[in-house]
């Protein structure tokens, strides 16, 4: 990964944990297991957490206003829901899908702790991360 702007990492983060919450919202309303849906929603309630965590970090560096999210995560709810409608075991379909968000955002996060990031967040960075790989580990299980 290029060289980026602290700010740019952390506004990165910021975004990836909004659109992995409202994907794994999306995924806990398409699972017809009771179960599913308090692990996906108690997932999405984490990145919702770490969004929160994460924004005096960005706004110190002036950065980290709200947004929609990304259009590749917008598209990626949208699957989630079309595969859920047409498999045959919905749960299975959606679980997969949100494995996939999950070892996306182990990517973001694994880019952040190898770029530039201020002192001050890389401990709160590091712990995250931490959750975001426990989290995928969980998602993986779960879907195999």
């Amino acid at each position: 990964m290029g060289e980026r702007t602290e700010r740019a990492v952390l506004n990165q983060l910021i975004e990836n944990c909004r659109d992995a919450e409202r994907g794994l919202r999306v995924a806990a309303d398409y699972v017809t297991s009771a179960e599913l849906h308090r692990v996906l929603t108690g997932l999405a309630d984490q990145r919702h957490a770490f969004a929160t965590e994460l924004l005096p970090h960005a706004q110190r560096l002036g950065g980290a206003s709200v947004s929609d999210g990304t259009a590749a995560a917008a598209v990626h709810r949208v699957w989630i829901k079309v595969k859920a409608r047409l498999a045959s075991d919905p749960d299975r379909a959606v679980l997969d899908e949100a494995a996939r968000g999950e070892r996306h955002a182990v990517h973001v996060y694994d880019d952040a702790v190898a770029d530039v990031i201020p002192p001050e967040s890389r401990e709160l960075i590091e712990r995250q991360d931490l959750g975001v790989r426990l989290a995928r580990r969980l998602v993986t299980g779960l879907a195999a």
